[in-house]
């Protein structure tokens, strides 16, 4: 997919209760339970009559921005680039600070527009080996299909959370990760586990006409993938600005229409809150650190910018910087259900559940189903369907929402 979400179609599709072969335009003569009618296709184009994965992709990323937005934090951990941010200033407008410290003596503090704060840095990406591992096949529920994948490649890293994997020949894109994975580091070794219908054949996805493909044939699916480290780069955190007064008692020599620049770090004095502390200092490659600096200009700077990794842990889970949580993945898969307008199944079950979803409490046809809503609630940013009110329930729990 082109776009790019923190709950995977094919989390989405298993918390609906869509069958994972049709959902991924595969047939098979033996699994045709929950089939929604028809397989699904990549586009809404490809089949007129249902919704395409790329329109499940746009709700599921919506609902995100919206739950994030609302709660005050991304849902899970991923990197802010280059947000800019005014710099603390005295209360006298006219006044400049020079000192760049609170009365504390410490460095000020700037609150950033996200709180779960994990540090400063840019997302970086590397292949392991030199791509093209193998994908073994296998059975493991003896049901007659060999629907299980299994990666092994040597690898130096020691986090499961850095392993990620992709379609061969993408280039590490990251709109063909293959999600959701499980990982095992052991003896010099990454093992890695997914699902055969994750790896589709990609030249098989994007045809003008497409029609199911038969899961029976292993030609319908990729036989490699390309695993990559996925990690934060602490050598990019912050960068401080001035504007030039051209006096010459501040900046010395200033080019005309230009602003100075300089570069440094940040610790969290309230990592959920999303309280930083900036400092002047260049990256020390050879120590992996900053080295501590002296303004480069002799007052405060007026703004900064600043690359950072933020987002919910849950730790309780096997990849606890990798993953989306469970209580926000229904969040977000209720509220995105409730955003589609194109029929995504056939009558059958899900499609009930579905509908369930995109209920509205302000008008409600069904005059035998009683919706009790509180006035608080329907006031809420998110709507009135029922998937976006569970969606506001989850941020509104005691200790979740942050306040920006």
């Amino acid at each position: 997919m082109s776009i790019v979400t923190w709950l995977s179609l094919d989390e989405w599709a298993q918390i609906m209760g869509i069958n994972p072969l049709h959902f991924n335009s595969l047939e098979h003569p033996s699994f045709n339970n929950n089939t929604c009618g028809e397989v699904f296709f990549r586009y809404s184009w490809q089949h007129s009559d249902r919704v395409g994965l790329d329109d499940i992709a746009m709700a599921i990323k919506q609902a995100e921005e919206d739950i994030s937005r609302e709660a005050g934090f991304n849902l899970m951990p991923d990197w802010t680039v280059a947000e800019r941010l005014m710099y603390p200033r005295p209360t006298v407008p006219e006044a400049f600070g020079f000192s760049g410290v609170n009365p504390r003596g410490l460095f000020k503090s700037v609150e950033l527009p996200r709180g779960y704060i994990i540090s400063g840095g840019v997302r970086a990406k590397t292949i392991i080996g030199r791509g093209g591992d193998a994908i073994v096949r296998s059975d493991q529920d003896s049901d007659g299909f060999q629907e299980t994948c299994t990666v092994t490649t040597a690898t130096t890293v020691t986090d499961v959370n850095e392993i990620h994997v992709y379609y061969p020949a993408k280039s590490g894109a990251d709109d063909w990760e293959i999600r959701p994975i499980t990982v095992a580091l052991s003896g010099g070794n990454a093992v890695i586990t997914f699902k055969v219908w994750q790896v589709t054949a990609a030249n098989k996805r994007d045809v003008l006409d497409p029609t199911p493909l038969d899961a029976t044939d292993a030609t319908n699916f990729e036989t490699t993938v390309d695993v990559y480290r996925v990690y934060n780069d602490p050598s990019t955190q912050l960068q401080f600005i001035w504007e030039g007064d051209y006096s010459g008692w501040t900046c010395g020599t200033c080019a005309a229409c230009q602003l100075s620049t300089q570069a440094g770090c940040f610790h969290n004095r309230d990592a959920r809150m999303g309280f930083i502390v900036p400092a002047p200092g260049s990256w020390n490659s050879t120590d992996q650190a900053f080295d501590a600096a002296e303004w480069s200009v002799c007052r405060d700077p007026d703004q900064l910018r600043v690359w950072y990794y933020s987002g919910y842990v849950d730790q309780s889970l096997p990849r606890p910087y990798a993953e989306l949580s469970p209580y926000w993945k229904a969040a977000v898969a209720y509220y995105a259900a409730s955003m589609l307008e194109r029929p995504v199944c056939g009558f059958s079950n899900t499609t009930t559940f579905i509908e369930r979803w995109k209920i509205n409490a302000m008008f409600n046809p069904d005059k035998n189903m009683q919706v009790n809503i509180t006035p608080d609630l329907l006031a809420n940013r998110l709507g009135a369907s029922a998937g976006a009110l569970f969606a506001y329930k989850r941020i509104q729990r005691p200790g979740m929402r942050i306040n920006k």
